[in-house]
């Protein structure tokens, strides 16, 4: 608002000027008049800026390359008049503060900001300053600004190049399942003094003229995990987590409950995935993490019959 100030300053000069170079009769009232403008209009305007508010919304998650906007709404009594604001807007990523932006001249109705979406990771809008003026735009008053947590850019699936041999995953070993009862799976073999009479498999007992007997079966349960690495550049971001989507999303559909592996900071985080849900809020944790990680040991120490990594250096399928 220097330009309101500016202007203001050559009317009070042109009044001075005027008051002492002529002699009319009213010259003296104009300068009061051009006195005493600045603390009038604060008068009226000070109940609209006094209860102005500014409320920010945007959505908690996106994915990569989806519309994204930031909504702003201000609010004083219904009454008054909008004062105007000026507010002062940064965009921070993992990576780096994006830009600065100056907001001015909002109404009630909503304000709407496009955000870039173009990598993963996450997204931060910080107000840094806010003020809201009177009706000449000479006199302001610090902006109460809000605080929104930071939205969550989740990656496209993306196909591993080149592809996982993930055949591997669907091999299903079965194991005697305790205590007998119903099962889907069966094995055959020879009849042992106890088991249950109900058990045994007559027509093949006939045939190979000794007792044989059904043995339900369940299968062996394995920890297969995949290991994603957490690089810092923006694009292998986005082609790791791209990856991970797409072969979590893809042991899903075969049914294989998994688990996944990153580093978050200095510490390894370990979640098991049963659902897409699951492999979401992994993703949502991955890249809301807002510090630098450190690089994912290789071999991992902990415990998996398969492991998977996902864009490590060295890793092994």
């Amino acid at each position: 608002m220097a330009i309101n100030r500016l202007l203001y300053l050559g009317l009070l000069i042109l009044s001075l000027v005027f008051y002492f170079a002529s002699n009319v009769w009213f010259s003296w009232l104009l300068l009061i008049l051009v006195l005493i403008l600045p603390f009038v209009t604060l008068l009226v305007s000070l109940p609209a800026m006094l209860s102005c508010r500014l409320d920010a919304t945007m959505a908690d998650v996106v994915t990569q390359g989806d519309n994204a906007t930031l909504h702003l709404r201000l609010h004083s009594w219904r009454f008054l008049p909008m004062p105007d604001v000026q507010i002062r807007l940064n965009l921070r990523t993992r990576d780096r503060d994006r830009d600065m932006r100056y907001l001015s001249r909002l109404s009630r109705s909503d304000g709407v900001l496009n955000l870039p979406t173009e990598n993963c990771g996450f997204l931060a809008p910080e107000f840094r300053r806010g003020r809201v003026y009177d009706m000449l735009g000479l006199i302001r008053l610090p902006l109460k600004l809000p605080k929104i947590p930071p939205m969550a850019i989740l990656p496209q699936d993306r196909a591993p190049v080149p592809m996982p041999q993930l055949d591997q995953f669907l091999h299903q070993q079965m194991k005697p399942k305790p205590g007998g009862g119903y099962s889907e799976q069966h094995d055959h073999r020879s009849y042992h003094p106890g088991d249950p009479v109900k058990d045994i498999h007559w027509k093949l007992s006939l045939k190979t003229d000794e007792l044989v007997v059904r043995e339900p079966q369940e299968p062996l349960q394995r920890k297969v995990v995949l290991a994603i690495a957490t690089p810092h550049g923006a694009e292998n971001r986005s082609v790791n987590y791209g990856n991970f989507r797409w072969i979590s999303t893809w042991l899903l559909d075969h049914d294989v409950s998994h688990y996944a592996v990153w580093m978050q900071g200095k510490t390894i985080r370990l979640r098991e995935i049963q659902t897409s849900e699951d492999m979401l809020a992994v993703l949502r944790s991955a890249c809301l993490a807002q510090e630098d990680t450190s690089e994912l040991p290789w071999p991992l120490p902990l415990h998996a019959d398969q492991i998977c990594p996902i864009g490590l250096k060295g890793g092994q399928k």
